[in-house]
């Protein structure tokens, strides 16, 4: 994760009308940040597109779910106590087409080993009477009756019949959403979790959102956001807004088009999140196209380092970045990162990936150029990122207050469900070795830095911090990242930084046919150490 700092006010570089056959000219400069070193200056060229839709919450139709049998339950998100004759914000709707909500499934079925069932009016009878309807009941395959309690069984639905559930975002294209993520630039309290209906016709599970910035108050100009999250070929997500573990409630309007939300709850919690979510957050829909594989020729090799997918290989669009490159004086530590979001994707897709990133860094966020000054994949593809060279000592957006003098380092991928694999250590040790060692840095060193001062940050503006050369987000800020796997990791990152030889990893045996697919987050090809030749072609 990353946080923004200010826009710098440099203006861009004269940049030539025609395409050169070479890729980048190097022009020398006596002036600047770092006199007598040559600088980089982008030339112009045709990138395939990469669109950015935002829609605000407000404009979307929603799904009204079961928590249990839909997984919010077992994601920790729950429903408030229901009272039957409470409507605390009779106006506040949302479109509901048919045929997205679900009927109450029997109590350990799961919503998506099976395709979500129509209106509840389906599986219960409407009531005739203002009377309260006795509970509804499922099927079971126990002929035995249910065990008398003296607990009254929670309230599900409204004094007039209306069955209650969770109200999530409902979001339907025709291509593919490949990423999502969601702004907001006024101050919302709120959690989110994103789940995908996947090729199958099945629902993948909850997916947390990650905020990338928690400090600072949001505006048009300085939005904050969540992480992106990647989706790859998926056409439906559904996203559930929730506080302290409690969702919206909602019911169907007795039209049966619209979505009641905050019906049965007299929540100050619940009813301010409804308001707000929906008023405040926008849903933005991120869509990098694909490029042709690039092949090994074009991975660009670092002078006595390792082979990189370089900003030109991966398809960077130089036209949407609006500021060059600020440059530290010198280099003192590195700092890991993880991306978050989905830990399913193959070796072609990284590259959307971090064109996404980009482009919602650059745009939607504002920060002008990608956070991360490189990111690696579950592969073991090295991705250059912030623009001005990754020999030196381009500012990033990563780090709230310790942007200068670090390097940014992010796994793609979300390191708190799984362990980096061994292919992306190992290109993580490679990486760092060789850049620390350009600095004259010690990999198992201290850094020795200076707090410029965030909202989130561990330590106020002035003050020193003295962590090991090579630390965690969330050494430096209030953040999980880079997730509890990928801090367990950076002790082998440092060792390999060191110099120490990568573990050596066996070949996977060939998978039986029928045989279940490996853990999430297994490399698709042979996992291992990238070899120093390069990478996998992408």
């Amino acid at each position: 994760m990353r946080y923004p700092r200010p826009k710098h006010s440099i203006a861009l570089a004269a940049i030539a009308a025609a395409v050169v056959a070479s890729p980048f000219a190097v022009i020398a400069s006596t002036s600047g940040p770092q006199a007598g070193d040559p600088r980089l200056v982008d030339n112009k060229q045709k990138i395939a597109n990469t669109e950015i839709e935002q829609v605000p919450l407000r404009e979307l139709p929603a799904a009204i779910l079961d928590v249990a049998s839909s997984g919010l339950a077992a994601a920790g998100v729950a429903l408030p106590e229901i009272d039957p004759d409470a409507f605390p914000l009779p106006d506040l709707t949302v479109p509901l087409p048919k045929g997205i909500v679900p009927s109450p499934s029997t109590p350990g079925t799961s919503e998506s080993s099976a395709p979500e069932s129509s209106a509840p009016e389906s599986s219960a009878p409407e009531p005739t009477s203002s009377e309260a309807p006795a509970p509804s009941t499922t099927e079971t395959d126990d002929p035995a009756p249910a065990p008398t309690s003296t607990t009254t069984p929670p309230v599900t639905t409204m004094r007039d019949g209306r069955e209650v559930g969770a109200a999530v975002t409902h979001i339907v294209r025709e291509d593919p959403i490949k990423m999502v993520a969601f702004t907001w630039d006024r101050p919302v309290d709120v959690d989110l979790k994103l789940r995908a209906k996947q090729p199958d016709g099945k629902w993948s599970p909850w997916t947390v959102l990650e905020q990338i910035s928690k400090g600072g108050a949001p505006s048009a100009e300085k939005p904050a956001g969540t992480e992106p999250v990647w989706v790859g070929d998926a056409r439906e997500v559904q996203v559930a807004a929730s506080k302290d573990g409690l969702a919206i409630p909602a019911a169907e309007t007795q039209g049966g088009d619209l979505a009641q939300l905050a019906v049965g709850s007299g929540s100050e919690i619940v009813t301010k999140l409804a308001e707000t979510a929906l008023n405040t957050l926008k849903a933005t829909l991120i869509s990098p196209e694909g490029l042709l594989s690039l092949g090994s020729s074009l991975l660009s090799p670092l002078t006595g380092g390792p082979q990189v997918v370089a900003r030109q290989q991966w398809g960077a669009d130089e036209g949407i970045r609006c500021s060059q490159p600020v440059y530290s004086p010198q280099l003192k530590g590195a700092i890991v990162h993880h991306t978050a979001g989905s830990n399913d994707y193959t070796p072609q897709q990284s590259v959307e990936i971090v064109r996404g990133i980009y482009a919602y860094h650059a745009q939607s966020l504002n920060w002008c150029d990608i956070g991360y000054n490189v990111l690696v994949d579950k592969y073991g593809q090295i991705f250059e990122g912030a623009f001005g060279g990754l020999d030196r000592n381009v500012e990033g957006t990563h780090t709230g207050g310790f942007n200068k003098d670090t390097v940014g380092l992010s796994f793609i991928g979300n390191l708190e469900e799984v362990p980096p694999t061994a292919a992306a250590v190992a290109a993580a040790g490679r990486f760092l070795r060789w850049r620390l060692g350009k600095a004259g840095l010690n990999p198992a060193g201290t850094a020795t830095l200076m707090s410029e001062g965030f909202a989130g940050t561990k330590f106020a503006a002035g003050t020193q911090s003295n962590l090991p050369m090579i630390s965690g987000h969330r050494d430096y800020n209030s953040t999980s990242c880079p997730g509890v796997h990928g801090y367990a990791a950076l002790e082998q990152v440092r060792a390999l930084a060191g110099g120490a030889a990568p573990a050596p990893e066996a070949t996977p045996e060939a998978t039986p046919e029928g045989a279940p697919p490996g853990e999430p987050g297994a490399p698709e090809q042979a996992p291992g150490p990238a070899p120093e030749s390069g990478p996998p072609a992408v």
